[in-house]
């Protein structure tokens, strides 16, 4: 037999989804990067999907007799009852939510209430020519998927708002999406085992796979993120500059008592400034980081009493990522000025038509800043102050040294969107 057009494309469509389903699921069962609990939610909706697809069908191709009746009607009821189900999976996929048991409750009430078609006609029923016909609570699965839908968008918007607004885009479309198919088959209505509402939760089905895979990512990103201030402030604290101190202060002990309980008062707070900026992945004021910088500076020239250290702050309202000025300033003192008989270091902050500008100048040895950089501690730390400050503000770091005269580091940093307000 020849198929016509439209039947070939109904074909089309059901294979299509069909396949969609299928190969979902696959790759869902062998991904072991979403989160248990809601790897395991979107198995289940994929599977109650698949039983809608089958449901559909059924009650297109059965016949409308009245010796398949009954058939009729647990078919009808189960697609009624699934239907918001759908809705309330996505929900407890998009946020884990607090009122789990209303939900369901609610989702086990309208399931009850369609079953009762094979002993009332309160919900629907069928006449004795097949048709279909609705009672009281006819619409009980619209009016409660209607409510649920709802909850769905204004819980994706609120997160949208409160989280990283790029996360929820996907959720916010898939939510309208139903929303537009349901509208259309009730609007057109169409007749065919493939509705829009049905391809619209086939889509959802994937989108959502999307955007869990989204999410992963995410907490990836995260996690690297707190890697690498793991290893930024390990990289601040240098072994020696540990051993060094606490040499210092064993032989304050000796000499100058008071001292060494300063130095060793100063030295604490220098580690807790270290360690909390672990819990700091975002912006600090400037004025913490000013503080690190300066209790860094007064431990080495315990050591180090040849070493100037100048302070020029006319701007300090700002924020910058942490561990920025101190890992500057000692690099200065390690690989510069600490050979100078006056070794001599400048930390100004201005505030200029583009932004705000910190000027880091030493007149320590300096280096050739075109010949190839030694993979050292020195570099390193550098270049990841640059990183942060480009990622993180959006703004530059520039380095200019002579050899013999010494170096100048100067940071850029444009105005954020509360200041130009």
């Amino acid at each position: 037999m020849i198929l016509g057009v439209e039947q070939f494309l109904l074909i089309a469509l059901d294979a299509s989804l069909v396949l969609q389903l299928f190969g979902l699921w696959i790759a869902v069962m062998l991904d072991d990067y979403i989160h248990t609990r809601r790897r395991r939610l979107l198995l289940v909706i994929i599977g109650v999907v698949f039983v809608l697809v089958i449901q559909g069908h059924l009650d297109w191709y059965i016949p409308r007799d009245p010796s398949y009746t009954w058939v009729h009607k647990l078919i009808s009821a189960l697609g009624y009852a699934l239907r918001p189900a759908v809705i309330a999976i996505l929900i407890q996929i998009q946020k884990i939510s607090k009122h789990t048991k209303l939900l369901w409750t609610i989702i086990g009430l309208n399931a009850l209430v369609h079953f009762s078609t094979f002993f009332s006609d309160i919900c629907f029923t069928f006449t004795e020519d097949g048709s279909f016909s609705r009672g009281p609570l006819g619409y009980t699965s619209f009016f409660v998927s209607g409510i649920l839908l709802a909850y769905l968008v204004v819980e994706g918007f609120m997160l949208f708002h409160m989280e990283r607004k790029g996360d929820y885009v996907v959720p916010i479309f898939v939510s309208v999406f139903i929303i537009f198919a349901t509208v259309s088959d009730v609007a057109l209505s169409v007749s065919s085992p493939v509705s829009f509402l049905m391809v619209s939760m086939v889509v959802a089905c994937v989108f959502y796979y999307i955007w869990l895979h989204m999410a992963y990512i995410r907490e990836h990103e995260k996690d690297m993120e707190a890697g690498q201030r793991i290893k930024i402030m390990m990289s601040q604290i240098q072994p020696h500059f540990l051993f060094n101190t606490l040499a210092t202060v064993q032989a304050l002990c000796h000499t100058d008592p008071d001292m060494a309980s300063d130095t060793l008062e100063k030295f604490g707070i220098y580690l807790r400034q270290n360690i909390d900026s672990l819990d700091k992945p975002d912006l600090i004021p400037f004025e913490k980081e000013l503080e690190h910088t300066q209790v860094y500076a007064e431990i080495e020239k315990v050591r180090f009493p040849s070493i100037e250290i100048r302070y020029d702050i006319e701007d300090m309202d700002f924020d910058l990522p942490a561990l920025t000025i101190q890992p500057l300033v000692e690099n200065a003192i390690r690989h510069g000025v600490r050979i100078r008989e006056h070794g001599l270091i400048e930390v100004e902050v201005r505030k200029k038509r583009y932004g705000h500008r910190i000027v880091i100048r030493d007149n320590g040895k300096g280096f050739d800043i075109n010949a190839p950089q030694s993979p050292d501690m020195s570099h390193i730390g550098m270049h990841n102050v640059s990183d942060r400050i480009e990622s993180m503000c959006r703004g530059d770091m520039k380095v200019e040294s002579k050899v013999g005269e010494g170096t100048t580091i100067t940071i850029r940093l444009p105005y954020d969107d509360t200041e130009l307000k």
